[in-house]
């Protein structure tokens, strides 16, 4: 059954691409997007100016599109199996904070334009530090607590606002650089390019396919800490080691969309519903769901005739009220305990 949600997964994505790609209210539609491809294929002769439209345009944007929401997703499923808890993600726990902090920088100090690699690196080291001092405050050693996570979490996010904030009314006599961070902190897939879509692939593969040999760990990890430690898992290497691969797929998606949020906390537990608790399908399931939500809001925003409808407000509006439903729930749990 699992097997068979993964195919279905698979077949919603790649109905998402050709969507993504074709669906867009001014340039090349579905029909001059087969034409450019059957003139790639050696059929007819396509429009130039559609093939440079969508080859530098809209392929790039899509590609991010794809292995940024794949990343989002498998880094909320990996934080909410190594802090234990259905309301870990990047975005409670700071880490898309810590990510967006760092990005600003790069972009307020100017980095980003000298360098494409700037903005990526600050990014991980924002995430870094932030995830560190969250699982820090949270507890001691490889214990923590889900309130000392939960409340760790809201004061970085606070502490790290705050600081962001900083970084934009530092700029604001520079409208340029002021503007690039604001548009940039409420996340979009505009402007993109190829080198971001290879930054974005490059942290795919190198953060997202080694969790494939960690999917034992990551279901040790969600049973108590003495338990999966008399089952042979070292949990406090295991649970740095995951993190770490968290934070760079956070990192380096959120150096080339800006705030995407919510996304790592839905997506898991949407694939959850569908394949189960078992990592070595939740993992490739939170991977296409995540890469599926992302397109679609993107879509969303493309398509909405609301001028400058940003990525980052749809993903919080269909985010936040399944975060407070999920937190009602934890609650009312624990209260029955």
């Amino acid at each position: 059954m699992p097997r068979a949600f993964l195919l279905t997964l698979s077949a919603v994505l790649v109905f998402v691409v050709v969507v993504h790609l074709c669906w867009v209210p001014v340039g090349p539609g579905f029909a001059e997007v087969w034409r450019m491809v059957a003139a790639l294929f050696g059929g007819a002769n396509g429009d130039e100016l559609d093939r440079e439209i969508v080859l530098q345009l809209r392929l790039p944007r899509l590609l991010v599109a794809v292995f940024g929401g794949a990343s989002l997703g498998l880094a909320g499923t990996v934080m909410q199996a190594a802090f234990r808890n259905p309301l870990a993600s990047p975005d409670v726990v700071g880490t898309a904070a810590g990510a967006a902090f760092g990005g600003a920088v790069a972009i307020a100090s100017g980095f980003a334009v000298a360098s494409v690699l700037a903005a990526p690196i600050a990014a991980m080291f924002g995430s870094t530090v932030v995830t560190a001092l969250v699982f820090a405050f949270a507890g001691t050693g490889a214990r923590f607590s889900v309130a000392g996570l939960l409340l760790a979490g809201v004061a970085m996010n606070t502490l790290i606002g705050a600081l962001t904030t900083f970084v934009v009314t530092f700029t604001v006599d520079n409208y340029t650089a002021s503007s690039s961070v604001l548009f940039w902190l409420m996340g979009g897939l505009d402007a993109q390019s190829w080198t971001k879509a290879l930054i974005t692939l490059i942290g795919f593969v190198g953060f997202g396919l080694p969790l494939v040999f960690r999917a034992r760990d990551l279901d040790l990890l969600t049973l108590q800490d003495d338990t999966a430690f008399s089952l042979g898992l070292d949990v406090a290497q295991a649970r740095r080691w995951l993190l770490w691969f968290a934070c760079g797929l956070t990192a380096a998606t959120v150096a080339n969309t800006g705030g995407i949020a919510f996304l790592g906390l839905v997506v898991p537990h949407l694939s959850r519903l569908l394949v189960g608790p078992a990592h070595r399908f939740l993992l490739p399931a939170s991977a296409l769901a995540g890469a599926v939500v992302l397109l679609a809001a993107d879509i969303v925003c493309r398509n909405v005739p609301i001028a400058n409808l940003r990525l980052g407000v749809v993903t919080s509006m269909l985010g936040t009220p399944y975060f407070l439903f999920l937190l009602r729930r934890h609650r009312r749990g624990e209260a029955l305990r």
